[in-house]
């Protein structure tokens, strides 16, 4: 038997499998497209053929997938749920608060145990210091579990009992990252209807290095530099727009700004950089000096 199965091996997934091979953990693995598993050396890895395989390999299983239905999805099967008994799920997918919720309670009827985590950092940075993670979930589920988990980083954030604090947090923290994308871009349009050079801007903040480097991407115009692209962006506004509808809230700053996002998009911006966006709220697609 291994010790944890990955299911997903997409940027996220394989990150995380290769972080436990390095370690030198047994593990399993299973992907919808087999041909995946091939990024990893044979060593300490079995590659699971179908999800039931998956899940009888290992007390516990990681789930990062690009689907936040994905328990329901993966484990929603007549031959699949009897085996989820005394098994340990943890989620990785992006997936919202009320999701967590029926996630957990779904897994609860079959005697499976649960705890929800978001990922904040680049695939690269999994299983190194820099790897941060946040999570939730029952005390007496994640202590088991903690050492493994630490394995994929040195900032591994338990936000304790709550299962969807992680999910919650994750997305104010998204929600933060909007704001401070819209003040900056309307700061840089600002700026250059009144004939102020974008650089001056950018002096008075010499120790923030996120306007150093996004009201500087539009300076330069290098909107094909991204780690993560207007598209990807747009897809976490879709879950904060989502999220609001499910709590009651007020979604009017996440449509707004979500239209934007889509009226860049049709543009074709939308495998660009975020601040691409600029190029719409300015009317052309020239840089400034």
């Amino acid at each position: 038997m291994s010790e944890v199965t990955i299911f997903g091996l997409g940027l996220m997934g394989l990150a995380i499998a290769k972080a436990y091979q390095k370690e030198g953990i047994p593990l399993t693995v299973w992907n919808r497209t087999i041909k995946k598993a091939e990024a990893l050396a044979a060593e300490n890895v079995a590659v699971a053929q179908s999800i039931s395989d998956a899940i009888v390999a290992s007390p516990v299983s990681i789930i990062c997938v690009d689907d936040p239905n994905s328990v329901l999805t993966l484990f929603g099967q007549s031959q699949v749920e009897p085996l989820l008994d005394g098994r340990t799920i943890i989620q990785l997918s992006t997936c919202l608060p009320k999701q967590v919720r029926e996630d957990q309670s779904w897994l609860a009827g079959r005697h499976a145990e649960f705890l929800y985590g978001a990922i904040h950092c680049a695939p690269q940075d999994l299983g190194t210091k820099d790897g941060n993670i946040l999570i939730s979930g029952p005390p007496s589920t994640y202590k088991p579990v903690e050492g493994l988990i630490g394995h994929l980083g040195g900032q591994i954030d338990y936000l304790g009992d709550d299962i969807a604090a992680a999910s919650t947090l994750d997305l104010a923290w998204l929600s933060t990252r909007f704001g401070e994308f819209m003040g900056m871009l309307h700061a840089a349009n600002l700026c250059q209807s009144e004939g102020i050079e974008l650089q001056k801007f950018i002096a008075m903040f010499p120790d923030d290095a996120r306007i150093q480097h996004h009201v500087g991407t539009i300076r330069d115009g290098t909107y094909d530099q991204r780690t993560a692209t207007l598209s990807v962006w747009q897809a976490s506004l879709e879950l904060l727009k989502q999220q609001a509808t499910d709590a009651g809230m007020d979604a009017e700053f996440p449509n707004h700004v979500g239209g934007l996002f889509e009226k860049a998009i049709k543009a074709g911006y939308g495998e660009e950089h975020v601040m691409a966006l600029f190029k719409v709220l300015k009317g052309n697609e020239g840089t400034v000096d």
